[in-house]
């Protein structure tokens, strides 16, 4: 875009000269780590040859092996000390990644870990993880625990609070899906919420965005379209209407981890 006084382009002008890497570690990439370290390294349990080999036929060789990564291994999200250490090593290495290098203007690159919907479409295009997630299924959106991964919602906020800002310089994005109940009470509901905001901001977080639908819900709304045209939901930051996402987008919303109030 020219500037209108000199002719020139503005991007040459810009007194902000950094550029942005938005992406997601995603809560695949720390557990992923977490299963080669513990079971190929630390407790020789699997060979990595074995491990590539179930990743290569999607663990349809190996089902046993598919269990023990998603029922054995520490997972972020979890109150894991070490799956915590494993994500705050891997979001320093992509930021000191980037930042050592120079754009076209001189300027660093900052890193944001929001994913908007990347994590479907770039899931959608990879196979297997030793995390344990399927060839072409979506990752986790930003830096969103795996789901799964604790069952109790303060395990979550614990974690992703405590990860290092300083390699998050252009943000994250941390999706919660809280469904409450036809029986609470909407001062309670705003209460509850409230409280896990500031429970979490107070130990340090930088972002929550929430969804309130229950996935029966959105299951519904796939089967019936007609019937939800104004269903808002946020995806990984920015919001959209349920009905006009594609389908890979909607089940990956359905399979988020839902907590209640």
């Amino acid at each position: 875009m020219p500037c209108g006084s000199c002719g020139s382009d503005c991007t040459w002008r810009t007194p902000i000269p950094g550029c942005l890497w938005a992406g997601s570690t995603s809560g695949c990439s720390p557990i992923s780590m977490m299963v080669i370290k513990k079971l190929v390294f630390d407790e020789a349990r699997v060979p990595f040859g074995a491990l590539k080999d179930a990743l290569d036929d999607n663990f349809s060789s190996n089902p046993g092996l598919h269990a023990l990564v998603q029922k054995k291994v520490p997972r972020f999200g979890s109150g894991s000390e070490d799956a915590l250490n494993m994500a705050n090593a891997l979001t320093k290495l992509i930021h000191d990644l980037y930042s050592s290098r120079r754009n076209f203007r001189g300027g660093r690159y900052t890193s944001g870990f929001w994913s908007m919907s990347q994590h479907v479409a770039y899931g959608s295009l990879s196979g297997a993880l030793p995390s344990g997630r399927l060839s072409s299924k979506a990752f986790t959106p930003g830096l969103t625990p795996h789901p799964g991964a604790s069952k109790s919602f303060l395990d979550n906020i614990r974690d992703v609070a405590r990860l290092d800002p300083v390699n998050m310089d252009n943000n994250m994005a941390f999706n919660v899906k809280l469904t409450p109940s036809p029986r609470d009470a909407s001062e309670d509901i705003v209460n509850v919420m409230h409280s896990y905001v500031r429970t979490y901001f107070d130990q340090g977080g930088m972002q929550m965005q929430f969804n309130v639908v229950k996935s029966e819900t959105l299951k519904d709304a796939m089967a019936n379209p007609e019937n939800y045209r104004n269903l808002l939901v946020r995806i990984s930051g920015y919001n959209a209407y349920f009905v006009t996402l594609n389908t890979d987008m909607q089940i990956e919303l359905i399979e988020r981890t839902e907590y209640g109030i």
